[in-house]
Formats: structure tokens, sequence, C-alpha cells
């Protein structure tokens, strides 16, 4: 997921990662930012990609990265968004926030972990 090019690879790639986040909460904990930048680099590869393959293939890979994106979100609400503020405040990667990660946003309300909680809370293995 992190170098691939081939969109059904990518595709199937994330939906198993989606499908193995919840149960392994505690063991993926040492691989979240590669979580994270799996969701980076295939949210801009959706923007940069789309002139160059079928359109249906696009279609199956941008939502498995919105499922994606509700599963970090509602796993790791905190680091999530922390990733999302430095990731996205960088020139190079905010017409990729506008065009494909802000929208994902305006359809989640916000998360009570970030009222409550903090990154370091989040990671507590007693959680």
């Amino acid at each position: 997921l992190q170098t691939d090019t081939d969109v059904v690879v990518l595709t199937t790639g994330v939906l198993v990662l989606i499908t193995m986040l919840p149960m392994i909460p505690q063991s993926g904990k040492q691989y979240l930012h590669d979580f994270f930048g799996i969701f980076g680099r295939l949210s801009a590869w959706c923007l940069q990609n789309s002139g160059h393959v079928a359109e249906t293939y696009l279609v199956h890979l941008h939502a498995s990265v919105y499922a994606l994106f509700h599963r970090l979100y509602g796993m790791y609400p905190c680091n999530f968004v922390s990733f999302l503020r430095s990731h996205y405040s960088m020139k190079e990667n905010l017409e990729t926030f506008e065009e494909v990660v802000k929208p994902m946003m305006e359809h989640v309300r916000i998360h009570p972990e970030l009222v409550t909680g903090s990154k370091d809370h989040e990671l507590d293995p007693r959680r």
C-alpha cells in the first residue's frame, strides 16, 4: 500500500487493512504512522491518477479510502486529526485536502475523544 500503483491491489489492500485494524488495535499502534501515511498517499493518488485509471476502479478506490478514513477517525481520532493537521498544512498537499479529504470530514461528527481524550490516552493499552 505504500508503494504499489495497481488500483485493484490498492483497493483490495485497503479493504483488508480496514478489516484487520479492529482485530489488532494494540498491535497496530506501532504501525499507526504507516497507516496514516497510506491514507495520505492514497488520498493524493485518487486525485493525481483520476485520468489514468478506469472510472469504475477509481470509484472503488475512493470508497475504500473513505472507509479507511472512517476507521482511522473512529479508532484513533486524536492521533488522526493531528496527522491531518500536520500533513495537510503543507502547501503541496492543500489541493488533496480541498478535493478529497475535506469532503470526507464534512460527513462526520466531532468525535468525543477529541474533547475528552488525548493522543497518549488513545494509545494506552488499558483503553
